[in-house]
């Protein structure tokens, strides 16, 4: 099942009525440059002298000065002084090419023919509609019933019960890749260690990071975008795909909705996350982490869904916090 759509980028006559050009406006690369290079006055300026409106969001120019970075430098034996790395690149809003090595799947990755199998699509909405799981439930449903693998792309994961459910997978012998967004990993590795768990101490896990497209300057100025994909894939056979984050606020308070996908499809998603990762890398914070921590510390059991749930006890408060509470509850105990 393909959209319409697909073909559009193979079309090459222009007179084709079905023919999107590709967006670019050379104004628009020149005010980023001005914005990399004189800030946001600057940026503001060029698009008065050529009349044009603003096309980045405060947000988005927050963003690039944010996460702008300066060119390396290098020495070079054949020329005078130091070259800028990249030096000859026009600016670009595409990723540039990379000499490092493709990291394999290196856990295994199962080939499931899926070629002629009719695709089945399902919706499913957080707050659940009525007589339906919530988005949640499902996922969790499917990471226990996962017999191969299951390949997670998500932008933030700090959901406590689905990493669980991810760690007893991996102890009954599932092979688990998870992709995160590169400004994301420390979250979920800092919810890792609050339940005992050391990433590393898991054989069957692999984490890295992917970062998105990266936009390059002729000056060598560059910044990256962010990983927004949202995706599990359970045993190449079952995707979960849409808006959901796999954090609190996603499960309790957030709006988002979910496609459950099987069939032909969803080898759609297999190659998207096999490219995904052909992208990504190990993440510095982990990669010089010691395997010091114990895969599961006393009080926390993995070995169901209600056992993953920490009792009150567990969660030590400061002395002034429990004082403070006991002093508002004889308050109310008083009051008339």
């Amino acid at each position: 099942m393909e959209s319409n759509l697909s073909g559009l980028s193979s079309l090459k006559e222009e007179g084709d009525l079905l023919y999107i050009q590709p967006h670019y406006k050379e104004t628009y690369r020149l005010a980023i440059y001005a914005l990399l290079c004189g800030g946001q006055e600057a940026y503001e300026e060029f698009l008065r002298v050529e009349q044009i409106s603003h096309f980045l969001s405060e947000e988005e120019i927050q963003f690039i000065l944010e996460h702008a970075e300066l060119p390396v430098l290098e020495d070079d034996d054949s020329s005078e002084g130091k070259k800028v790395t990249d030096e000859a690149s026009p600016s670009t809003y595409f990723p540039t090419e990379s000499d490092e090595e493709v990291p394999d799947l290196d856990l295994g990755w199962p080939e499931i023919p899926l070629e002629g199998a009719e695709t089945s699509i399902s919706l499913l909405f957080n707050p659940p509609r009525l007589n339906t799981p919530t988005i949640k439930e499902v996922v969790r449903k499917q990471i226990q019933e996962a017999r191969l693998c299951i390949a997670i792309a998500m932008d933030v994961f700090t959901d406590v019960d689905i990493f669980k459910e991810i760690v007893t997978a991996t102890l009954r012998g599932v092979v688990v890749y998870i992709l995160l967004d590169q400004s994301q990993i420390r979250s979920f590795l800092n919810m890792s260690k609050r339940v005992g768990i050391n990433i590393q101490d898991l054989k069957k896990l692999r984490v890295r990071t992917v970062p998105g497209l990266r936009y390059q300057c002729r000056s060598g100025v560059k910044f990256s975008g962010d990983l927004e994909q949202r995706f599990i894939l359970v045993d190449c056979r079952t995707v979960l795909f849409g808006t959901y984050s796999y954090t609190w606020a996603f499960e309790k308070i957030n709006h988002s909705m979910v496609l459950v996908i099987t069939g032909q499809l969803v080898g759609s998603y297999d190659e998207e996350f096999r490219r995904l990762y052909a992208r990504s890398t190990v993440p510095a914070v982990l990669s010089k982490e010691k395997s010091s921590i114990q895969l599961l510390k006393e009080g926390v059991t993995l070995g169901s869904p209600n056992s993953s749930q920490l009792s009150l006890h567990q969660i030590h408060m400061r002395p002034k916090v429990m004082q403070g509470m006991r002093s508002a509850q004889m308050d109310l105990t008083t009051a008339p």
